[in-house]
């Protein structure tokens, strides 16, 4: 057996300006107290410069425009609670992009309730699309859609003697570990071995140092809790990598791609991001998939607005579906908490004040119920790339392309759950 076939084994930890952690962020912002009466503000911002102009955002732009609607859009009287709450929200929101936000910030969320003392920034690595909600709790569909559609992701860029793990986080490099060989045996101590014994030792010192590459591997996804990973470099390298690796690292293998060990980090990142987004398109069909399977009495899986609502409070939902641009109308009542599908009830339907009843946007409740029962969220996306196989013949009439998973979710009212349980084989769901 070769020498220990490991030269150096180095660590690196990069700090960026990015909120770390985005999961943990959701847990908290959807545990925070509802607010009926004066709402909170849930803002995100595309902050990716002008081509043409790369001092200028056109997120600002919005921004400047929300301003000055926000307050007179909504009916607020002034001086009143809600009024002064979301003028001291705009203002600070005005003062944070007014500071140095850092350049490589592609996109912001803010959540602020003034009277609630609550003020969160949340600069992020990806662009996000401008929008603005004011409903009783956070609004928190597009950060989890981000969590779960461009997750925290590992690429192992190897070949015989040199390997790099890179831990990818908002299209960013987290952290890395360098592995290098010592090329053991060297050419010149060849001397008088034979060819055949030479080669014998070159590949007990590759496969050994597959061997290190794989433990460093799996160790460092572990730590981190990152669940894909992409193998890149040669082929005849990523597949002994690949058959190297323990199993439980295998299963998170997103995809396989040829690279040279030269390939720099942005392009390394940029190709191995679209792996990944492929590989979430698969899973997205699969759970769709799942759900079409596991629905009716007694099945694993509950379809429809009422259903998934009715699943969610009583703690069932393993993995809310729901497409990316469903909307639905719904209301709440906090105090208790009780929620519906539809407009608010004249009579409150567990005998509470009726004037506690409140309109909200139902796809935002479902999310933010999801968050706080730590169920997970699968967001279908809906409007594939003009060249994807995935795209689904429209209708007569229909002028917007959508993925196959999408249509199939569609047939559902857009959304629908996969069930940690079900009550009896006649019922999925409990009569709430």
């Amino acid at each position: 057996m070769a020498i220990d076939p490991v030269e150096l084994i180095e660590r690196h930890q990069t700090e960026t300006p990015f909120v770390d952690n985005l999961s943990d962020e959701l847990r908290r912002l959807a545990n925070l107290p509802a607010s009926p009466d004066v709402p909170y503000l849930t803002m995100t911002i595309d902050w990716q410069p002008d081509g043409m102009q790369p001092n200028f955002r056109h997120g600002r732009r919005f921004f400047d425009q929300q301003r000055e609607e926000l307050l007179t859009a909504h009916g607020f009287e002034p001086h009143a609670p809600a009024h002064e709450s979301l003028s001291a929200d705009l203002d600070r929101i005005a003062a944070y992009l007014d500071g140095e936000v850092a350049p490589a910030v592609q996109g912001l969320a803010f959540i602020a309730c003034s009277a609630h003392g609550v003020f969160e920034a949340l600069p992020l690595g990806v662009p996000l699309s401008n929008r603005v909600i004011l409903a009783p709790v956070p609004a928190l569909r597009v950060l989890a859609k981000l969590a779960e559609d461009e997750p925290p992701f590992a690429v192992l860029l190897a070949d015989q003697k040199e390997a790099t793990l890179l831990v990818v986080d908002q299209a960013a490099r987290r952290q890395s570990v360098d592995l290098r060989s010592t090329g053991y045996p060297r050419k010149q101590d060849q001397g008088g071995w034979s060819q055949q014994r030479y080669q014998n030792r070159a590949d007990e010192r590759v496969e050994a140092f597959a061997r290190t590459v794989a433990e460093e591997t799996e160790r460092e996804l572990r730590e981190t809790r990152v669940d894909m990973l992409v193998l890149a470099g040669n082929e005849q390298t990523t597949t002994t990598l690949r058959d190297t690796l323990h199993p439980t690292v295998q299963a998170k293998i997103a995809g396989m791609t040829r690279m040279a060990l030269s390939t720099s980090e942005r392009d390394v990142i940029a190709a191995t991001l679209q792996i990944v987004e492929e590989a979430e398109r698969v899973r997205e069909q699969e759970v769709v998939r799942h759900l079409e399977n596991g629905a009716g009495p007694g099945g694993g899986a509950v379809t429809g607005p009422e259903e998934t609502l009715t699943a969610l409070q009583a703690g069932q939902v393993m993995t809310l579906v729901l497409n990316e641009d469903v909307a639905m109308t719904g209301w709440a009542d906090y105090t208790f908490p009780v929620y519906g599908v539809g407009e608010p009830p004249a009579e409150h339907p567990v005998g509470g004040d009726p004037a506690a009843l409140v309109a909200v946007p139902l796809e935002e409740e479902l999310v933010r119920l999801a968050i706080q029962s730590d169920a997970g969220i699968e967001i279908v996306r809906t409007r594939p790339p003009v060249s994807d196989d995935s795209i689904a013949e429209s209708t007569p009439g229909d002028s917007s392309p959508r993925t196959d998973a999408a249509r199939a979710l569609d047939a559902f009212g857009g959304v629908g759950a996969l069930l940690r349980f079900a009550l009896d084989e006649d019922h999925s769901t409990a009569e709430l």
